[in-house]
């Protein structure tokens, strides 16, 4: 396929963005809608704040106001840019929660306050070309997870809240190259440039509750997901089968007048926690619960769970359900849908048109702390509208229908 797509989910994964050379759209996952699309602008990264109006897009260089050294948030509401944040480097990644921007360069990590987004802090790490972090969506618990060492597989668990480091986890003896957290930002799953194995901790204490085995040759890991309430996890890599794991064990009834040792309440989680990770996983050999056979693994996938279902995207331009069954087992595809367009068929707003795209801000980081305290001082740039929910589901729309036939037929 000619045309490169960058596709996510927002936070609860209710909705799915699709970048590509023609601007970027956004869907809903159920019942499957095209819900926006913005025309021309060669988009790399879509980042959208939960349902609302904002969304965060990094171009991929094609024209000189999508450059990927720059953030512009846009508003699906009005149809127009909020602002612009211009860096020294290549944008690597980009994540939101209500309360922080959190913007991702090789050797920098800026945190920025959502609302007036002014620069907070900035977090010079080791080098990461990939641009792995984990931020939690719940800003009761707003954690960020980053790579803090080259060659070994140390994590550091940040406030971006307070601003203060909480822990440091050694989490694996090769590089991290995928991190993910729960919604609560209660759990983190960790997997090493050696793709073999997926290791879940508690944060921000750090402690190892989980070691699961994915295979035995090293992959590279596409994207890690927790399911809603944190029973399952699931892994998409470079090999065919996409991995569903249960972060809980059923309960396992003894045989008939089999003795239960007393030695049964040591878990071997509580083993595990006291020693080296090579050692653990031999402790606590974790397998799939459930899993996916792909027909093509060439493609860059991303995962998340719906209601008792896997959703999977795919760069090559589809998005698959599959059903999780009860007992485990093999997930069999359920619906199928195209996440791509003929340019035929593109409809939507021109966001490059004349006047259109206004630079409200800029940023320079080489600035002194002076002219950085004058910059502190500017207003509120993002209003309580960029924070309301715009993409509801059919059924809230077909409840607010209701509810304004009902307030008509009073004042008749």
């Amino acid at each position: 396929m000619a045309d490169k797509l960058s596709v996510g989910f927002n936070q609860d994964c209710s909705l799915i963005t699709v970048g590509s050379s023609r601007g970027f759209r956004v869907y809903r996952c159920h019942p499957f809608k095209k819900c926006f699309q913005a025309a021309e602008g060669s988009i790399k990264f879509v980042e959208m704040l939960f349902s609302t109006s904002l969304v965060a897009l990094v171009g991929a260089g094609k024209q000189p106001a999508f450059s990927p050294r720059r953030i512009r948030l846009y508003n699906t509401k009005t149809k127009s840019f909020i602002c612009e944040l211009d860096f020294a480097t290549t944008v690597l990644n980009v994540k939101m929660n209500n309360k922080r921007l959190v913007a991702v360069l090789e050797n920098k990590i800026h945190i920025f306050d959502l609302e007036t987004l002014n620069i907070l802090h900035t977090l010079r790490t080791p080098s990461n070309p990939n641009g792995v972090i984990a931020l939690s969506s719940d800003v009761r618990n707003g954690f960020l997870a980053l790579p803090c060492h080259e060659s070994k597989g140390e994590i550091l668990v940040y406030d971006v809240i307070n601003l203060q480091v909480q822990s440091s986890i050694n989490a694996a003896n090769n590089p991290i190259q995928n991190l993910s957290m729960n919604a609560e930002g209660a759990l983190l799953a960790a997997a090493s440039t050696q793709g073999t194995v997926i290791r879940v901790f508690s944060i921000p204490g750090g402690e190892k509750l989980h070691t699961f085995r994915r295979g035995s040759y090293p992959v590279t890991i596409h994207s890690i997901a927790f399911s809603p309430k944190s029973t399952h996890i699931a892994v998409s890599s470079s090999s065919r089968t996409i991995h569903i794991f249960e972060l809980f064990e059923r309960e396992k009834k003894p045989k008939p007048n089999q003795a239960i040792p007393a030695t049964a309440s040591i878990t071997t989680a509580s083993i595990s926690s006291y020693l080296p990770n090579l050692l653990s996983d031999i402790v606590e050999p974790g397998r799939h619960f459930a899993f996916v056979n792909l027909k093509d693994s060439s493609y860059r996938t991303v995962v998340a769970f719906g209601n008792g279902t896997l959703l999977v995207l795919s760069a090559q331009g589809y998005f698959c359900v599959y059903k999780i069954p009860e007992k485990g087992g093999e997930c069999k595809l359920g619906m199928e849908f195209p996440l791509i367009e003929k340019p035929d068929e593109e409809m939507g707003v021109k966001i490059h048109g004349k006047g259109a795209a206004q630079t409200l801000f800029h940023v320079q980081y080489d600035h002194r702390n002076a002219h950085e305290k004058k910059e502190s001082k500017q207003k509120k740039l993002l209003t309580k509208e960029h924070f309301e929910t715009m993409f509801v589901k059919e059924s809230d729309e077909e409840d607010m229908g209701g509810q304004r036939k009902e307030e008509k037929e009073d004042k008749e």
